[in-house]
């Protein structure tokens, strides 16, 4: 069971915000000098599975964000990829809702993997449906074989040219596989390093890179930090963003007083710009066991938001996306009882809650929203 090691607040970091709120307020969050260098988006994760719920997902991320995510982690049609026949039809009519359903002038970020979600070995297979058993001819390979690397690099530059990103991640929170599958980490590096390559000598302005659970990355609880950083650094060659998955809430320890002190170490990891490319802290109790004791309120969200799109500020990163603008308890509730129990981690990370009331970390939102994109 986790354990929540909570400091006593050094300064209060909601007063802090609610100076600077009342600052912009007060001049205008557009005069003259207020400008915000990076770009501001969310996943299109919905908070029901209806239609109407995806519209709205939709409308409101048209309406209030200059950038979506497209996180496509629903395995990869290795026998198509392979041998340049047509993709699942259910898969190309998921894309073409993507695609179709965002705002003409968003920036689009489109994050793939060749990891599988456990990020303990190779992307399960997509079929007809999400996330089916490996074909027998990619069964037992490295990943790091001919056939996977011809595999996936085709996957990916379809995604590419169908999308049509301003940014590429080509595997999602690499880190994890190192706690979950070290022996795996050299052929994943080699794998990884070759997409790189194919691709910056395909789309040499495309930014592609990989990104990381900084969450997990710092927690010495799953082994040495150090060793961490140094094997995640093998790849800093290969990658021209340091993209960073951060959930604060599952720090190690969790200090509200610095929450977001982890992204201090990421300025000095690599001379490379970054960028937020998932985030979120609940505004209420968790409903996972292991996290009933976690600060969980919307005046704790707000101030996790507000430092974190300040810093995004004072350091240029290139975009902050947060995981999902509403509660998904009515997913949540659908889908319970056929999915494992982490699925409810981010439930309660959403600016709106489950009835779509505001909570105080959309206003926060709002305000740098508000200022035009340098």
């Amino acid at each position: 069971m986790a354990t929540y090691e909570i400091a006593a607040p050094k300064v209060s970091t909601r007063c802090v915000a609610l100076v600077f709120l009342l600052f912009l307020t007060q001049s205008g969050a557009t005069g003259a000098g207020q400008t915000r260098p990076f770009y501001m988006g969310f996943t299109p994760w919905p908070w029901n599975s209806s239609t109407s719920a995806v519209v709205d997902t939709y409308n409101f991320i048209n309406n209030h964000a200059d950038l979506i995510s497209h996180h496509i982690e629903e395995g990869v049609p290795w026998v198509e990829a392979v041998e340049g026949k047509p993709f699942p039809p259910e898969m190309v009519s998921g894309w073409e809702l993507r695609k179709n359903t965002t705002k003409k002038d968003m920036k689009v970020f489109l994050s793939l993997t060749p990891l599988n979600q456990e990020r303990n070995g190779m992307a399960l297979n997509r079929g007809a449906a999400y996330q089916t058993p490996l074909p027998e001819s990619f069964r037992n390979l490295s990943l790091d074989d001919p056939k996977v690397k011809v595999a996936y690099l085709n996957y990916v530059k379809r995604a590419v040219d169908f999308f049509h990103p301003d940014y590429l991640a080509i595997t999602v929170e690499a880190n994890e596989l190192l706690e979950n599958n070290p022996a795996l980490w050299p052929a994943f590096v080699n794998l990884y390093q070759y997409v790189y390559a194919q691709l910056k000598a395909i789309y040499p302005q495309l930014p592609v890179f990989f990104t990381v659970s900084l969450h997990n990355l710092e927690n010495p609880t799953r082994g040495n930090v150090d060793d961490r950083w140094r094997k995640i650094g093998e790849l800093w060659s290969h990658s021209d963003l340091i993209g960073v998955s951060f959930y604060p809430f599952l720090q190690y320890p969790l200090d509200l007083s610095d929450p977001l002190r982890s992204l201090a170490k990421v300025k000095s990891a690599a001379n490379k710009p970054i960028a937020i490319t998932e985030a979120g802290y609940p505004a209420q109790p968790s409903i996972i066991r292991s996290l009933a004791s976690l600060p969980a309120t919307p005046e704790i969200q707000r101030d996790i938001y507000y430092g974190l799109l300040k810093a995004a500020s004072e350091d240029s990163y290139k975009f902050v996306v947060m995981w999902s603008y509403r509660d998904y308890d009515k997913l949540w509730n659908a889908i319970k009882d056929q999915t494992p129990e982490w699925g409810a981690l981010w439930k309660d990370v959403g600016m709106l809650d489950e009835n779509a009331n505001k909570r105080p970390s959309f206003d926060v939102w709002n305000l740098f929203y508000s200022m035009p994109k340098q």
